[in-house]
């Protein structure tokens, strides 16, 4: 099977395999592409990023879409048995000129990670989705609940798309190791930027009194008085990861929206066997049940989470040890990356033979 990948990220296109770079993130012809490796029939898979001349890039920014991807393609397209997008705002020129044009292209396979631009029901781009959305064959998500959202706004997508788990790689992970640090197992990790509740965090971790520091990393502009609360900026990601292996345990406290996000960064952790207090918020709920090794709180709730966190800190090594493993075994079957590759393989032989 001949597939034509259009993602919603930059990579790097490689003569060579190298090293230090996620598969997702590079595209070499010396191996297949990212989760595709794993399709028991191995594919042909050309990638097209979102690279564009940056006066072109600037104004993709600005509309909110990826453009100048479907002009890249445009001639080619018809040599490949399926057009498969990662990211809906990499196919809205295309469906769009399909519908308009009548074009005829192979089949569409869409991957929509944020219910079309963050579950929006109103605007110029929400119409231009629900009208470049009807040229999709299929559809795929990674948030079980934003099944709603396309109920509501999208429905002709109903009885033609499907959840499936974002998996990750645990033998790309595993080869991973990092230096242990002296302050191994005496502080709590927070990692991200943006759409995290610092307020609920630091108002829970301030009234439970704990022994364990707090580190949070990635946002600089955090404002807290607390002496044991550290505030790190974005950090080289050895470094990160250096952190995140050594803490005790990971704290991932993501706002409540109806869409995918933070996904990764729970997997990444889960493979690495740290235990987790997350949010129970749609965006990971389905992968916080796949697994014991992950407690949950009420999202915006400062005193269910001050009890988690006590909870949490009254672990003893074995209590720890025990949430590492499952974490890591969830990682390696429900959620794991050639899992989730068999359940698009599936989907995409499906739509070749139609």
């Amino acid at each position: 099977m001949k597939i034509l990948l259009l993602i919603n990220w930059k990579i790097k296109y490689c003569d060579e395999i190298p090293d230090g770079i996620q598969p997702s993130d590079y595209s070499c012809p010396k191996e297949t592409f990212w989760f595709f490796k794993y399709f028991n029939e191995e594919p042909q898979v050309d990638v097209v990023d979102i690279s564009a001349p940056e006066i072109i890039e600037k104004i993709e920014n600005k509309v909110r879409f990826h453009f100048y991807q479907t002009f890249k393609v445009l001639k080619q397209m018809n040599d490949y048995d399926l057009i498969f997008v990662h990211g809906s705002n990499s196919a809205m020129l295309l469906c769009a000129l399909k519908r308009i044009l009548h074009i005829k292209t192979p089949p569409i396979l869409d991957v929509d990670i944020s219910s079309f631009h963050q579950a929006y029901t109103s605007g110029i781009i929400h119409r231009l989705s629900q009208f470049s959305s009807k040229a999709f064959d299929y559809m795929v998500y990674h948030t079980s609940s934003q099944i709603d959202y396309y109920k509501d706004q999208f429905p002709w997508l109903v009885h033609k798309s499907k959840f499936i788990h974002v998996g990750v790689d645990y033998d790309y992970w595993k080869l991973k190791s990092y230096p242990e640090i002296k302050e191994k197992d005496s502080y709590i990790v927070c990692v991200g930027y943006r759409k995290r509740d610092w307020d609920t965090l630091l108002k829970a971790y301030d009234e439970a009194k704990l022994k364990e520091k707090l580190y949070l990393i990635g946002n600089p502009d955090i404002k807290c008085e607390n002496k044991n609360v550290v505030v790190l900026p974005f950090i080289p990601i050895d470094k990160l990861m250096t952190y995140i292996v050594n803490a005790k345990y990971s704290v991932i406290p993501l706002d409540d929206f109806n869409y995918s996000f933070g996904q990764l960064t729970i997997l990444q952790q889960m493979a690495f066997g740290v235990p987790i207090l997350a949010a129970d918020v749609p965006a990971i709920r389905d992968y916080i049940s796949c697994s014991d090794g992950i407690i949950s709180y009420k999202p915006y709730n400062i005193d269910d989470l001050k009890e988690k966190l006590v909870k949490f800190s009254k672990f003893n090594k074995d209590d720890m040890e025990q949430m590492k493993k499952k974490n890591i075994i969830a990682v390696k079957t429900l959620l794991s990356e050639k899992r989730m590759a068999l359940e698009f393989e599936k989907i995409c032989k499906m739509l070749n033979e139609q």
